[in-house]
């Protein structure tokens, strides 16, 4: 038998294997699409079963700081000279847990009942503001010899409107019940989450030594200092942009409860909570949140609606050149396009929870592409700079 003898060069050789290994992965793929639907499926059950560790990371992400700062103060004015730093981080933790817990009941016992009556008042009066937006409109109309169509001739009564969403939610009782299970699941997995987070926090330096250990054990030195400067940059990503995030919006919320208190505005406590929330969401948060609070003043006094409307686009204008460059900053690097884009993507994966994280999380993503797009033109002897390629 003859053997025939390549004698291939390195090049060659990474070559060959780099296209088998792309053919490989390209008939993989060709082959999962149509089982996606089933790994699809896989992957949400792990995420469920797994979903009280996430839990409790993310609220033991959130609690680490205000951990070590009290921990820190602990051990520098009260116990000087104490060894026992169990007993110090567990009281740390304790006094943490307890302030926010004492900080949520409080909001929610001022926040809840008013805003628990500010709906029954407008589902109260709901008539009356219809028949109010109706004057209103039909005294324009008059006046411009236009035709008017009375609002109640699109959407009826109130009553009529009552009845309609009554038997909406008697055919859609299934999935209410559905989602009354989901919200039972969800709040067991809380629970065991908030365990999970006091066990994290108690041992933060083991985890983190744990860590270090495996990732030293399974990749080179190189890989693991760069692993580890990831991790120090997803911190530094997320940790900035969540704090002061939740700082801008809770500002912009208090200031639009100020100035609607100021105006004599209706519903101040639970528009200024919409405004909050929805600030959250990065450029188009305001937007949605706006929408609603403009429909709710426009039944009640559709003047007051109106200044509303250049009362927030003042305070938007504010919070988007004075206080967001102060308390956000640059902290994503992205530019309107790909902000717009994760939250669409974010969303439409992750829900409620995808929107809100999306923009971090693809500024990661986005930041590693670029800094790999520009070795790879460093390597080639190219500009990295964009702007060298219009």
């Amino acid at each position: 038998m003859i053997f025939v003898k390549f004698n291939w060069s390195d090049e060659v050789k990474t070559k060959i294997i780099s296209n088998s290994l792309i053919a490989i992965i390209a008939i993989s793929f060709y082959f999962l699409i149509g089982k996606i639907t089933i790994l699809w499926d896989a992957v949400n059950a792990l995420f469920d079963l797994l979903s009280p560790f996430f839990i409790g990371f993310v609220i033991a992400y959130l609690f680490v700081r205000p951990v070590c700062s009290v921990e820190s103060f602990l051990e520098k004015y009260v116990f000087k000279k104490s060894k026992k730093k169990v007993a110090i981080r567990g009281l740390s933790i304790g006094i943490v847990v307890i302030f926010f817990l004492a900080l949520f009941a409080f909001i929610i016992s001022l926040i809840i009942p008013e805003i628990i009556e500010s709906v029954l008042s407008l589902a109260k009066n709901a008539d009356g503001y219809i028949n109010g937006v109706n004057e209103f409109l039909s005294g324009i109309a008059n006046k411009h010899g236009i035709k008017y169509t009375h609002l109640s001739d699109f959407i009826g009564s109130s009553q009529e409107l009552f009845k309609n969403i009554m038997s909406y939610a008697a055919d859609a009782l299934p999935e209410i019940l559905d989602f009354s299970i989901s919200i039972g699941s969800g709040i067991s997995n809380f629970f065991i989450g908030f365990i999970l987070a006091l066990y994290m926090l108690s041992n933060k330096e083991l985890f983190a030594a744990q860590t270090k250990k495996i990732i030293y054990a399974f990749f080179p030195k190189r890989a693991t200092k760069e692993t580890l400067s990831t991790f120090r940059f997803l911190h530094e990503t997320f940790g900035k942009y969540l704090s002061s995030q939740i700082l801008d919006s809770i500002i912009l919320g208090f200031l639009v409860f100020i100035c609607m208190s100021i105006f004599g505005m209706e519903y101040a406590l639970l528009i200024s909570l919409i405004i909050t929330i929805s600030n959250l969401i990065p450029f188009i948060g305001p937007i949605i949140g706006t929408i609603p609070s403009f429909c709710i003043l426009l039944m009640v006094d559709p003047i007051k609606a109106l200044w509303f409307l250049v009362m927030i686009l003042v305070l938007q204008q504010f919070d988007a050149n004075v206080m967001q460059p102060k308390i956000v900053g640059k902290t994503t690097g992205l530019s309107s396009f790909w902000v717009i884009l994760s939250v669409i993507i974010g969303g439409a994966l992750f829900g409620v929870m995808g929107v809100f994280l999306a923009v971090p999380a693809f500024s990661v993503l986005y930041t590693f592409a670029k800094r790999y797009v520009e070795k790879r033109l460093k390597e080639r002897n190219l500009s990295p700079k964009t702007k060298d390629y219009y």
